[in-house]
């Protein structure tokens, strides 16, 4: 019988309704159970300095929270289909081992801020990890920068060929937009940085328990000091915390979608190696870069996530509400979904080189029509009328060379100066 049964008799819980409305996704609660302990440890050693447990059942209690930490971490405890939750599991296990002891570790506090500070505890690792995977991405793009800095491609406005570009200025462009990203990720590390023990239901507890030394216990910046906003922010953290990611997984989104079409024979402009590309069971000409349209999907799984999860915290009242529970999957799930993703475009990215030839065949005379314009502007005339002279001419402009063209635009940000090194220093203080 659950533990939170109406019940007193051995009536229990509708067993169907427990399945369809409660069932526990095994893999979500074992990625939560090492955090689950990590904060109930803290717990413990807060009722020990409050004298509301004996300094000797702290030790004892700690001592198998410790051991059951690693095997968490191991695999080797773990979740099984008849087990209530992971927090459940903590507490079946630690009685079992540390006997009336273990029981006394469950006052002043409540599965509610139990499961709150483990989510946190494992959004604020995942962020902090996904940091990492990203200035790995973003190094893979800048070497690919710095290598073929100012190759010579064309660049397209309306899906059309506009100007010269280089290969130098479209990796960089995808790379500084991502460095852009550092500061909504670290305000979704601090959103998730917060103590929230000791809030218990929403209520706070009658024990005389110290919160803040909890806090410093657990290493975290701050305590969330109203104990109905630790439950109200249940959902709304987990929202924004998703949606700090949204940028970077647009920039993937657009950058795999580019290499979709620039590997095409249709452009042709990208060779990525085989390892990362798929044939096909009945065409034995084809090479398919699998993985970014894949990745191009999952932005889009990605939105819908961040979707779900403000519509399920929308319209409760205040307060706990088992409709939180539905946050933590499309959390956990949208979390590694970026984490993964960018570590697939990482390796993409680490096998692709450039067909130069094929760059420089789509340098046509049209393309430098622009360049015709401004060097008539330098000589003395208007721009509107030197654009005009132009318009009506097309079929009087000359092809130049790329390479002196591109090399020719010297200013930062430019095809031939797009400023690399100044992104790889900017990189440098990304963690």
């Amino acid at each position: 019988m659950a533990i939170w049964s109406t019940s007193a008799n051995d009536e229990g819980f509708n067993s169907r309704l427990h399945e369809i409305c409660f069932k526990t996704n095994l893999d979500y609660d074992n990625k939560l159970l090492p955090w689950d302990i990590i904060a109930l440890i803290s717990h413990g050693r807060m009722l020990a300095k409050c004298e509301l447990i004996s300094a000797s059942d702290a030790e004892l209690i700690e001592t198998h929270l410790q051991e059951m930490k690693q095997e968490a971490l191991d695999g080797t405890l773990k979740m099984l289909p008849e087990i209530e939750d992971c927090h459940s599991l903590i507490e079946d296990e630690l009685i079992k081992r540390a006997g009336d002891a273990g029981k006394q570790l469950y006052m002043a506090r409540s599965r509610n801020d139990q499961v709150v500070s483990a989510t946190r505890l494992f959004g604020k690792d995942k962020l902090i990890k996904i940091k990492h995977t990203l200035k790995s991405f973003i190094e893979e793009l800048l070497n690919l920068a710095s290598k073929y800095e100012t190759t010579p491609m064309p660049g397209y406005t309306h899906t059309q060929r506009a100007m010269p570009s280089s290969i130098g200025l479209w990796a960089s462009s995808f790379a500084e937009i991502l460095i852009n990203q550092k500061e909504t990720i670290d305000a979704a590390i601090s959103l998730n940085d917060v103590n929230v023990l000791g809030s218990a239901a929403g209520y706070g507890t009658d024990f005389p328990i110290d919160r803040e030394f909890v806090t410093k216990d657990l290493g975290l910046a701050r305590t969330q000091v109203n104990s109905l906003s630790c439950q109200l922010s249940r959902g709304q953290v987990e929202c924004q915390t998703l949606q700090s990611l949204w940028g970077t997984m647009f920039v993937i989104n657009r950058l795999a979608n580019d290499m979709v079409w620039m590997t095409s024979a249709e452009f042709d402009f990208l060779d990525v190696g085989k390892s990362c590309t798929t044939g096909s069971s009945i065409m034995p000409n084809k090479k398919n870069l699998d993985p970014c349209e894949i990745i191009r999907s999952r932005y889009h799984l990605f939105t819908g996530q961040i979707s779900q999860a403000q519509g399920v915290i929308s319209n409760l009242f205040s307060g706990y509400n088992s409709d939180y529970q539905e946050t933590k999957g499309v959390f956990m799930e949208g979390l590694t979904l970026v984490e993964e993703s960018l570590e697939a475009m990482g390796i993409v990215i680490s096998n692709t080189d450039i067909k130069e030839e094929r760059l420089l065949s789509f340098f046509s005379k049209d393309i430098y029509a622009t360049d015709l314009v401004n060097r008539q502007v330098i000589e003395g005339k208007t721009f509107r009328d030197a654009y005009i002279e132009v318009k009506k001419s097309l079929d009087t402009v000359e092809l130049e060379d790329p390479y002196e063209n591109v090399k020719r635009k010297t200013h930062l940000g430019a095809p031939g100066n797009p400023g690399v090194d100044i992104l790889k220093e900017r990189l440098n203080n990304f963690i």
